[in-house]
């Protein structure tokens, strides 16, 4: 049966000055009231199609109501008890204003669409978040062939006007679906970038007619808060001095 869907979501990107294995980590820690808590490294595909360990590390939790987001955003030194030693790290709260497609996060064993969209779009900078996923049993060589795809796609989106950050993660507990986030300056620079020939739309294509995942989901969200740095400066509010529209 379909679990309850989430209504927002906290983004954590933490960055180390040295690699990190799980071992160096708490990651058996959750948000409090959350739905879904999901971290792993943005290393590497590995050759079981996994990432390897990093000196990133990125976590996503589902919440579903503001008031159980909101408190785990304030306290998430209790679920990120390593913060203290990390070099830089990044958060912010989330509400999602479109979504589509299936995923794995809330239910291993029924995956569906992970949120309610129904609250109004407050505008702003866009971060989008997409998930792949594949059934039980997949060729290890299917998985590092998407992934390092995944990677193709974020090493371009690093030349694209009006993308500001993009980050990849699979989280450490294997089954559970891979991820890439990407924070843009407004829709239209999105738009422009990823539907039109280009990297990723030669791997949309490529999805379509290969079927190289079993599953996908699209998400795209406004930030309600923010707080710290991602490479010494906040992206939502760098996308923000460049103007937004929706």
């Amino acid at each position: 049966m379909q679990a309850d869907r989430a209504r927002f979501a906290t983004l954590h990107w933490v960055r180390f000055a040295e690699v990190m294995t799980p071992d160096r980590l708490a990651l058996s820690q959750r948000p409090s009231a959350c739905l879904s808590w999901k971290v792993g490294p943005d290393g590497p595909v590995g050759p079981n199609g996994y990432r390897l360990p990093s000196n990133v590390w990125c976590g996503v939790a589902l919440f579903a109501d503001r008031a159980a987001a909101n408190a785990a955003f304030d306290a998430r030194r209790a679920h990120l008890p390593y913060l203290d030693a990390a070099s830089e790290s990044w958060h912010a709260l989330l509400v999602p204003v479109e979504h589509r497609g299936e995923c794995n996060h809330l239910d291993r064993t029924d995956p569906g669409k992970l949120f309610e969209t129904g609250a109004q779009d407050p505008g702003g900078p866009l971060l989008v978040l997409t998930t792949a996923g594949f059934n039980a049993g997949a060729a290890p060589a299917r998985l590092v062939d998407f992934r390092i795809h995944v990677d193709m796609v974020r090493d371009w989106l690093a030349s694209i006007d009006g993308n500001v950050a993009r980050q990849v993660f699979t989280p450490h507990t294997v089954g559970d679906d891979g991820a890439t986030f990407s924070i843009w300056r407004d829709d239209a620079a999105m738009i422009s970038a990823m539907y039109k020939p280009g990297t990723h739309r030669t791997q949309m294509d490529r999805y379509k007619s290969e079927k190289t995942a079993d599953r996908t989901s699209f998400t795209r969200f406004r930030a309600l808060r923010t707080t710290g740095c991602w490479n010494g400066v906040d992206p939502i509010a760098m996308a923000s001095r460049h103007g937004s529209s929706h």
